[in-house]
């Protein structure tokens, strides 16, 4: 089993999610007592918000970047971000951890085109910031030839809002998922065949969740592909 170098704390509950699945299903294809080998480096997420709010993207991935080595001077044999929104600095994380990089956007990306090989148009709810990025755009509609329906702008500040306070305090339920069904609905609406929760976070708010249109939970089908990368020959 390959050592996985996790970099998390953006925001601290997703890590605690990743960690449990990876663990599980470390478990579910090697058996008990086996456990997931891993390093985790966890970053202050006000530090890394602070930053890319201030317009100084470049200073969150610098931390990324340290986080990455730190990570393969501690011995990891390939490495993952545990954040839809980070991934904007995905190429140069890699770059500085010097050992491939589990990519989120085209891990999901690729499963979901295995699951759905007739869709054509594709939601996906996540923070401004990830939004504006173009990694979603690379891995879903060049990579996999979806066609992207985004939130508005006022659900994305609704969902900002909801990421960056409850979510990121671990404080998930019913109340925070109405927010979110309600976005899901008007996605399927304008012609979503299927929605991505490409926010880590709203991995917690799955128990609430009701959608008209199937739902792709990117922080699970990230940790599939890490382990499946872990247990590679």
């Amino acid at each position: 089993m390959k050592t996985v170098g996790l970099i998390g704390g953006v925001a601290w509950p997703s890590t605690l999610v990743y960690y449990r699945l990876l663990n599980e299903q470390v478990q579910a294809a090697l058996g008990v007592p086996h456990s997931a080998r891993c390093v985790i480096v966890s970053l202050d997420f006000a530090e890394v918000l602070q930053d890319m709010n201030e317009g100084r993207p470049q200073d969150a991935s610098a931390r990324m970047q340290a986080a990455a080595r730190q990570l393969q001077a501690a011995g990891a044999e390939l490495v993952a971000i545990l954040a839809n929104t980070g991934h904007f600095a995905a190429d140069a994380v890699q770059k500085a951890a010097g050992v491939p990089l589990v990519h989120i956007a085209s891990e999901t990306s690729r499963s979901i085109r295995a699951q759905m090989p007739q869709a054509k148009r594709l939601g996906i709810l996540g923070t401004s910031h990830a939004l504006k990025a173009d990694f979603f755009m690379r891995a879903f509609s060049e990579q996999q030839a979806f066609e992207l329906v985004l939130p508005d702008e006022h659900e994305r500040s609704e969902l900002d809002s909801l990421i960056f306070g409850e979510l990121a305090s671990g404080h998930a339920g019913a109340e925070s998922a109405a927010v979110v069904n309600r976005i899901c609905a008007n996605l399927a609406t304008r012609g979503a065949e299927g929605i991505v929760l490409g926010c880590t976070e709203l991995a917690e708010l799955q128990a609430w969740l009701s959608s008209p249109v199937p739902l792709f939970d990117s922080t699970e089908l990230h940790a599939r592909a890490i382990v499946r990368e872990m247990l590679a020959v």
